[in-house]
């Protein structure tokens, strides 16, 4: 369900005009599946925390991400604008990397994270127009 409505948000190209997503600055593992998250924004910085376990394993959305329900795998990751978890043996990034888009990131950090830090610069063009 929650993939679901990250898709459909994805697929909705008007929800994409004047929006920019600056990514990850740093992407630190806390326990669990549950990861600390530094997002750049417009001269600050929001830090969320979330837990990824409902995401991974209790909606298992396939593929790549079957790999991140061991707990080593998932333990070792990086913010480098995405989300990214590389090859587990080389340390690099190639076909075996897992990268998940900052803006789906975010999406699930605003939706189900825990905010340890809002940015108030946040607002982007089109949610101040809604505001």
């Amino acid at each position: 369900m929650k993939w679901q409505e990250w898709q459909t948000l994805a697929d909705n190209a008007a929800y994409w005009d004047d929006r920019n997503e600056k990514g990850l600055l740093k992407a630190e593992y806390v326990t669990g599946h549950t990861l600390r998250l530094w997002f750049e924004d417009d001269l600050d910085v929001s830090i969320y925390e979330l837990d990824f376990y409902p995401l991974l394993v209790e909606e298992n959305p396939g593929g790549v991400f079957d790999l991140l329900k061991d707990a080593e795998r998932f333990r070792v990751v990086r913010g480098e604008y995405a989300l990214i978890w590389p090859n587990p043996e080389t340390g690099a990034d190639d076909g075996q990397t897992i990268d998940v888009a900052p803006e789906c990131v975010r999406f699930f950090c605003e939706r189900y994270g825990k905010v340890l830090k809002a940015s108030p610069i946040r607002n982007t063009s089109a949610e101040r127009r809604a505001a």
